[in-house]
């Protein structure tokens, strides 16, 4: 198990195999720029340059906690994040599932690549693609996801992603620093909806 895999165990931020594993498998050093890998196994925000942070682990772990992933799901991520998001998502969706990611920063695309390809399983299963987008018009209303979580909060006005959900499905968002969860119930049904005070997204 990681150094930061425990740690996040025992704060209890970490709770369920499949999202301990996927921190277990996929090191944070793997994303973040050459003079931050040392600080990477540590609770803390990183950059990762193009204006960009690495949130803590510990924020992480509870949206992936919220977002309850599993294998087969589509999942879409918000924002490339430097590829660490996606590429434990990849890890627990494994090959009967997908990873779907969107952006607006070409830079942060080429680098995204660069770094879930040092995962063989992800290139060998096809589980990921990158879709660089200039608005919202470029957002696919013909794909549904189970599960949808924003990582960029540059990108959360830029469209309404909960239609994006199929019925039941999950989105964990920071809406002006905070974590927020939703639950798609279908159009007939009122929509699940809780606000997490105490996380936020980034230090203030």
């Amino acid at each position: 198990m990681s150094e930061i895999a425990n740690k996040l165990i025992h704060r209890g931020y970490l709770k369920t195999d499949s999202i301990i594993d996927a921190f277990s498998e996929i090191n944070r050093a793997e994303f973040v720029p050459d003079k931050f890998r040392v600080a990477a196994s540590s609770d803390i925000p990183l950059s990762i340059g193009h204006g960009q942070i690495s949130p803590e682990p510990s924020v992480i772990s509870f949206m992936l906690e919220l977002l309850r992933p599993s294998r087969g799901q589509d999942i879409l991520v918000v924002g490339f994040g430097g590829g660490w998001v996606i590429a434990m998502l990849s890890f627990i969706v494994g090959a009967e599932g997908r990873v779907i990611s969107i952006d607006t920063i070409s830079d942060l695309k080429d680098e995204t690549e660069n770094n879930i390809n040092k995962f063989n399983f992800i290139a060998r299963d096809q589980i990921v693609t990158l879709k660089l987008i200039k608005g919202s018009e470029d957002i696919s209303l013909e794909e549904k996801y189970d599960r949808i979580i924003v990582i960029n909060p540059d990108l959360w006005v830029m469209y309404d992603f909960m239609t994006l959900l199929r019925t039941d499905g999950v989105m964990v968002a920071p809406i002006d620093n905070v974590i927020y969860y939703f639950n798609y119930k279908g159009e007939d049904e009122e929509n699940v909806e809780e606000r997490f005070d105490s996380m936020r997204y980034l230090p203030v």
